[in-house]
């Protein structure tokens, strides 16, 4: 099979998909709901961003000492870390309910891909490296600023590669 007939194929299986998903009860009850539900979940949305991107700031802070010295890294972490995947939970769901609503307009946007792929760097960087610094006791300086630094900066990236998603 030539380079050209996978890459057709790959697109065939994608649009049978999406018409499969577009031509959904849950897609047609999405797409023909008032407009109020459609604001609800990209609120939600939001709101489980902030909720995850609150708690990994309070816990990056933390880790580079800059706030509740009084209470180790572990301590912090154990009390915020639930926030964070409750955070992407609430993100998640309601973003997938946005994506059945309306697949191919998402699935064709250059913005909506970039935000994919950066939420699964962002999630390995927090269930293999953040999550690790951050509930040892002993961090090394080193350590705990670079960890800082990668979640953050892709949880924040695919906040801005979400917000871009209704401008391409």
């Amino acid at each position: 099979m030539s380079a050209l007939e996978g890459l057709t194929r790959d697109a065939n299986m994608s649009s049978a998909v999406l018409n499969w998903i577009q031509g959904s009860w849950l897609s047609h009850g999405i797409s023909r709901s008032n407009h109020l539900l459609i604001a609800a979940f990209q609120v939600l949305h939001v709101m489980g961003f902030v909720l995850l991107l609150a708690s990994l700031v309070l816990i990056s802070l933390r880790l580079l000492g800059l706030i509740l010295k009084q209470q180790t890294v572990p301590q912090v972490a154990r009390e915020a870390t639930p926030l964070i995947w409750l955070g992407l939970a609430l993100a998640v769901g309601t973003g997938l309910l946005m994506f059945i609503g309306s697949p191919r307009h998402y699935f064709y946007n250059p913005a909506f891909a970039l935000k994919m792929l950066l939420l699964l760097l962002a999630v390995i960087v927090q269930a293999s490296l953040f999550g690790r610094v951050a509930a040892s006791e002993a961090q090394k300086p080193w350590l705990a600023r670079t960890a800082v630094a990668l979640s953050l900066l892709f949880w924040f990236a695919v906040s801005m590669a979400g917000r871009a998603i209704g401008f391409v």
